[in-house]
């Protein structure tokens, strides 16, 4: 025998408060079939859509509740604003997922209820309307149509902020920490850091009164504001925020290791790149040592998730070991970024090729200092070796995409390095990478007699050099230019006669150094050979150097120099006077 309206209804509300919610949904169903009145089918048509998206059935639960709507609009004496509105927030709710324009749609019409009851006076439903918003602005925020989900939000917080429940205070400082997002996906930074500051002192306030379980979004605000104002260029806050969140996250970890732990391992990677962006490399190299230990341990447990997480925490250590000149580490957390990359592209090629080929190519650049330290040519070797696996995966990919270009660029300045490098010319780099330590030093020095000792050492290296490889055009200029440089010295130290034999063994180069002539022309005054300097110093006036500044403008500096370091001559006014 069928049971009455009455027994199905009894029997559902059992079943549903034992949980047993599909076999409660029967007896509903079969409850409606029996239903008489309007005001009984409007009812059972709410109940099945909340159970129905309760059972995660978006399809039957939206039929449900559009059926809940048809009563209403056939009989407009049928249910209230209050659940046409509430209702149409829940349809919203299921299409938010489904159909965003729809969702949108749905909720304007209940935020138009909502505001239209507020407006004549009722303020108990502020909350109904804030909430309202709020999942209106949730809705575009997806959308990313910023501009009318920072509306929403906003208006949402106006209503929040004069409501004291914690459910409330929660939902603003949500509402806070969306508008901290939004405003950074539009870099818009201050503005991120004012919401990102409101919703951390709302979450720490309501965590101090206990609602422990939101401990989770005041670390996600302490992370964002550190890369806030990390963009904003104050490194030092944004370390002290990252170091907030890091002891959160550890909290949170030490109670579900599983969803917190990954965090950690990601606060300490930031940690070490802001480091680094500060140039504090030990400090770098501590924090993303800490993240790989950590990523190592979730690879472990989870490789699809984290291996790559890993490889880039090992790239980063390559790369700051590399800055810090410590190249046989640097080599070796390269070398296994390296092999762990090669098996992911082996598996993804299009997701990590472009990953191989970043740190084969850093790899490459140590291979290059490495060879032109020890002049070790295995190097050279390692790296062609890593360029042709590199130029067969970037030959894959177009030049699309701005990373890729600028690898191929790269691929190339080392390919043609290494495929022309020798050890001739080696031996001229490491010689002439010597000599500009070199002139380092002099700039470092003060008086002559320093800078000479430099300088000769100069000169023997060049020209020990210069007599191995007497083709070499850069070492032939740099030996003249050495030349220039010393008879200077020898004029400034008195050494008139030693300054004229050192300008007259100088290399002869194509374009002669006219500073050659400036310091001959000098010697030449200096040992009261008037006409000799003279005639230098009328050819010299009407030339230039290369920054445009006239030579005589030169001559007349390096006499004040002379005069500085206590030689003094009457030529010098005789020839300033004659070239004015």
């Amino acid at each position: 025998m069928r049971l009455s309206f009455a027994e199905q209804i009894q029997n559902a509300n059992v079943l549903l408060h034992e949980n047993e919610v599909e076999k409660s949904i029967e007896n509903y169903q079969e409850a409606l079939s029996v239903a008489t009145t309007p005001e009984q089918k409007l009812h059972l048509y709410s109940v099945l859509g909340r159970l129905y998206q309760r059972t995660k059935n978006p399809e039957l639960s939206i039929e449900a509740f559009e059926n809940a709507l048809g009563l209403m609009e056939w009989n407009d004496q049928l249910g209230t604003p209050i659940d046409r509105a509430s209702i149409l927030n829940n349809i919203a709710a299921i299409q938010s997922e489904m159909d965003k324009a729809k969702a949108i749609d749905h909720y304007k019409k209940a935020l138009s209820i909502y505001a239209e009851i507020v407006q004549n006076g009722e303020s108990d439903y502020g909350p109904h309307l804030a909430n309202t918003q709020f999942a209106l602005a949730e809705v575009f925020a997806k959308k990313k149509d910023y501009y009318f989900a920072k509306k929403y939000y906003k208006e949402a917080i106006k209503i929040y902020e004069s409501l004291k429940d914690p459910a409330y205070l929660k939902l603003r400082a949500s509402a806070h920490y969306q508008l901290g997002n939004i405003y950074t996906e539009e870099f818009n930074l201050f503005d991120a850091k004012v919401h990102y500051t409101k919703a951390q002192s709302l979450f720490e306030n309501l965590i101090e009164d206990g609602d422990y379980a939101l401990k989770p979004y005041l670390a996600a605000v302490l992370n964002n504001l550190a890369v806030t104002l990390n963009s904003m260029e104050e490194p030092q806050k944004a370390l002290q925020f990252y170091g907030m969140a890091l002891k959160a996250y550890q909290e949170l970890s030490d109670l579900n290791f599983d969803i917190f732990q990954p965090y950690v391992a990601s606060t300490f990677n930031s940690l070490g790149i802001v480091h680094s962006e500060m140039e504090d490399f030990d400090k770098a190299i501590q924090n993303i040592g800490q993240a790989v230990d950590r990523y190592n341990e979730l690879a472990d447990a989870k490789p699809q998730e984290y291996t790559h997480y890993l490889a880039t925490g090992l790239h980063n250590l390559g790369l700051f070991h590399f800055e810090l000149r410590n190249y046989d580490k640097a080599t070796d957390y390269f070398g296994q970024a390296l092999e762990i990359r090669k098996e992911l592209a082996a598996k993804q090629p299009e997701d990590f090729d472009a990953d191989f080929c970043a740190t084969a190519l850093n790899l490459v650049e140590l291979y290059q200092s490495e060879l032109e330290n020890k002049v070790d040519f295995t190097f050279k070797t390692r790296a062609l070796e890593l360029l042709a696996d590199v130029e067969k995966r970037l030959g894959k990919y177009g030049d699309n995409l701005p990373v890729i270009k600028n690898m191929k660029t790269d691929f190339q300045h080392y390919l043609d390095y290494f495929t022309g490098i020798n050890e001739e010319h080696l031996s001229v780099h490491h010689v002439l990478r010597k000599v500009n330590n070199l002139k380092e030093e002099i700039d470092e020095t003060i008086y002559p007699s320093e800078k000479m000792v430099f300088q000769q050492e100069i000169m023997n290296l060049l020209e020990d050099n210069f007599n191995k490889y007497p083709t070499i055009d850069r070492l032939k200029f740099e030996l003249a230019l050495a030349h220039v440089n010393m008879s200077w010295l020898q004029l400034r130290l008195e050494e008139f006669g030693d300054a004229e034999e050192t300008i007259l063994r100088a290399p002869i180069l194509e374009s002669p150094l006219l500073s050659l002539s400036c310091n001959l022309a000098h010697s030449y005054l200096l040992r009261d050979d008037m006409d000799k300097a003279m005639a230098l110093y009328a050819e010299l006036s009407e030339k230039v150097n290369d920054l445009n500044e006239s030579y005589m403008e030169i001559i007349l500096k390096d006499f004040e120099t002379l005069r500085r370091d206590g030689i003094d001559h009457a030529g010098f006014k005789i020839v300033a006077e004659r070239f004015k």
